[in-house]
């Protein structure tokens, strides 16, 4: 899979800001709504851990009749896998937080409420604590930015109602320097 140029990393907050300008002059505070969703997260990398917690916020408004835009916060706790080289053991613990800006379909296909894509920057971690010889285990630490793409569905009630839960099945590319990070999810999620 292709990089973006080193130079283009400033084409990403431009993006979020010119998808979410146009709808927020339009739009007035009661039409907001949110969201919040806590479950379960897997990276998708080899020798990656098991996985671990994941939770997510996010604000949008509505952009036309069956489309809505907005952002997402999220953080994912990866979990840890420990090596060994030589006599020596070292622990990494894998982490990611996002920022992502969706353009959310509303289907109203049955359970099928919402389909959500867009572009994301996801800052990815691999914390690296080791017993000894720390240079020895320095390959595996992971610190760096990158720019994402990310797509979900939620699977919810289709009556309308002040609050609905449903379920979050999402996942997320992340063009990082060095390998590419692919992060599935699955969360509960409360829709306001």
């Amino acid at each position: 899979m292709g990089r973006l140029p080193a130079d283009a990393h400033w084409a990403l907050p431009l993006s979020l800001f010119l998808l979410a300008a146009p709808a927020a002059a339009s739009s007035r505070f009661a039409d907001l709504a949110g969201h919040a969703s806590i479950g379960y997260a897997k990276l998708a990398i080899p020798e990656a851990p098991a996985g671990s917690i994941s939770m997510a916020a996010g604000l949008d408004i509505p952009v036309a009749r069956s489309l809505r835009a907005g952002f997402e916060l999220g953080y994912d706790l990866l979990g840890s896998r420990t090596v060994e080289r030589g006599s020596l053991t070292g622990s990494v613990d894998y982490s990611a937080f996002q920022l992502t800006a969706f353009a959310h379909w509303l289907p109203g296909l049955g359970p099928l409420q919402r389909v959500s894509v867009g572009p994301a920057m996801v800052n990815a971690h691999g914390d690296l604590s080791v017993t000894g010889g720390g240079a020895g285990f320095s390959d595996l630490a992971v610190g760096s930015t990158g720019f994402a793409v990310a797509g979900q569905i939620t699977l919810m009630p289709p009556r309308p109602a002040p609050v609905r839960l449903g379920l979050e099945l999402g996942g997320r590319k992340a063009f990082l320097p060095g390998q590419d990070w692919n992060l599935f999810s699955v969360r509960l999620t409360v829709h306001y």
